[in-house]
């Protein structure tokens, strides 16, 4: 293959020059159309006045200019920084900023905003997803859109009449991440070419199947880098297609599902819960489904058994694996997967991939089963975070003369390599000096029916130094109408015959839902008004 992310993806778009590679809403692309459209975007590029090393800042969601892009940024040797498309336009200044981005490319509905606080040096580029695929939504998007000055259109740029590819070194930066928003000031997380396309050539033999039958259901962002590296650099490296989906929209992933065009799904839990919560999801079309994935938020054995029954109730040998990962180590690093599947774990780590157990205090190597802190090693991890040498070194430690991640993840291997996984460290909590896993508590509470979605988080406490609370959400339908008293009974008493006193939550809360980002994970800012406003 090749140095860069775009070498990757030139050398299966000559290889498979006719095969789908892309679909959106109800447009698709072959690998010879999506690669005149990169080259297409590239030059646009060049027009405006980007150079090699240029960092192009890009706020977008899953649509079919993200993915000209993200490639095509590389094709010309810039730097490509994914950015949340929601981020309000202070942060996104202090991003732009701190990245040093000569432009910002958004949907057009966030330009005005962003133009109002961006320095007048920086370019914005206004996209309209819609145009040429869905005239009445590229109408009421152009509506709600206010314009200024200063706004350039997608859609008006003439590409420059000479393009060209960049052979960068392979270890030099190429896409910036944020990383740790949602509980502090985010960091901006620096990956290579090598690494990114490193995990993309391991990711096709998680799957199985032929290439042509997979079709990759890809919902999560691309400012994620479970949604970037696996959702899209994955099956493009390999021939087979992603489906990108604007937003995740349950109608319409099932609508791609029945239709046989999404045989391949990664998610976190609130994707996976709200597929199987609807009765137009079951069907003989399961068939088609090859494999999915889960990751990125605590994950319940109840969830995997009921996808896989599922499945096997309609004929499908697919089955939902759980993975593991950070942003850091471009987001996957163990999973299960077929012929190496272990119930209870996150999976084996994957090929070039190392794996300790070490105490984060004394940084010493702990013994196979013995809880501590995960540390990964291999040809997947960041170069660094930006502009921050002191955290960057901080982060990484050396064993035994090889290079290592401290995840600040709380975990433990067994004798054959299969990795645990039991808490961030950030979410452990000591209560009366012992450690204690709130996901051990969020469990068992999922294992009851009436119990949808759970988390279970600290509250400070003069006599224990914290107590548990436990939040709930409960199933609807007809045997979820039980009074919440019972509920909360049932629920106690499955804690208290599964874990230990420490374990018991003080209070437990019944929500409607609990506050999610747009990649499903708990958005800790949100719960935390949540708790105030509950007085918890």
């Amino acid at each position: 293959m090749g140095k860069s992310i775009y070498d990757q993806f030139e050398h299966a778009a000559k290889a498979y020059p006719d095969s789908l590679a892309a679909r959106f809403e109800n447009k698709s692309w072959t690998f010879k159309a999506l690669e005149k459209e990169i080259d297409i975007c590239s030059r646009k590029l060049l027009s405006l006045g980007i150079k090699e090393r240029d960092v192009v800042a890009v706020a977008m969601p899953n649509c079919p200019e993200a993915l000209f892009l993200f490639y095509a940024i590389s094709k010309i040797g810039a730097i490509s920084y994914n950015i949340h498309p929601l981020t309000p336009a202070p942060m996104m200044k202090k991003h732009i900023e701190k990245s040093g981005a000569k432009i910002l490319i958004c949907l057009a509905n966030a330009c005005y905003e962003h133009r109002m606080v961006l320095d007048s040096d920086v370019k914005i580029v206004s996209v309209n997803p819609y145009l040429k695929i869905n005239w009445l939504k590229a109408a009421v998007l152009y509506k709600i859109s206010k314009k200024a000055h200063g706004i350039i259109s997608y859609a008006g740029i003439h590409p420059s009449k000479q393009g060209k590819t960049v052979h960068p070194d392979p270890d030099d930066d190429a896409v910036y991440l944020n990383t740790g928003g949602t509980n502090g000031e985010p960091k901006i997380v620096r990956l290579s070419s090598r690494s990114i396309n490193n995990l993309a050539l391991k990711g096709y033999p998680l799957f199985g199947g032929r290439l042509k039958d997979i079709m990759m259901l890809t919902a999560i962002p691309l400012f994620h880098g479970f949604g970037l590296a696996m959702g899209i650099h994955t099956p493009i490296s390999w021939g087979a297609s992603t489906v990108l989906v604007l937003k995740f929209n349950t109608k319409e992933a099932i609508r791609f599902i029945r239709k046989g065009q999404a045989s391949v799904i990664i998610g976190v839990p609130a994707l996976y819960n709200a597929l199987l919560s609807r009765d137009t999801f079951y069907g003989p079309w399961l068939r088609k489904q090859i494999v999915a994935f889960i990751g990125g938020d605590s994950v319940p054995q109840s969830l995997l058994d009921q996808w896989n029954t599922a499945m096997s109730r309609f004929g499908s040998t697919a089955r939902l694996f759980e993975g593991y990962g950070l942003t850091e180590t471009v987001n996957v690093t163990n999973v299960n997967t077929y012929g190496r599947d272990r119930r209870g774990t996150i999976g084996k780590p994957l090929p070039n991939l190392h794996e300790v157990i070490i105490d984060p205090e004394t940084c010493k190597v702990l013994p196979n089963g013995t809880s501590g802190e995960i540390c990964i090693g291999g040809d997947c991890l960041m170069n660094g975070y930006l502009h921050d040498d002191e955290l960057t070194k901080k982060s990484f430690i050396e064993i035994d003369g090889r290079k290592y991640f401290r995840t600040r993840d709380f975990g433990y291997k067994d004798d054959d390599g299969y990795l645990t996984f039991r808490q961030r460290l950030r979410r452990v909590v000591k209560i009366n000096g012992e450690t204690v896993c709130p996901s051990d508590v969020e469990d068992v509470a999922l294992d009851l029916f009436d119990v949808y979605e759970a988390y279970c988080f600290p509250v400070e406490d003069q006599r224990k130094g914290h107590v548990l609370c436990l939040a709930v959400v409960e199933r609807e339908g007809p045997k979820g109408m039980r009074k919440k008293e019972e509920v909360e009974a049932d629920i106690y008493a499955a804690i208290g015959k599964n874990l230990p006193p420490l374990c018991r939550p003080a209070k437990i809360v019944f929500l409607d839902k609990l506050p999610r980002t747009p990649v499903g994970k708990i958005d800790a800012a949100e719960f935390a008004k949540i708790q105030e406003r509950l007085h918890i």
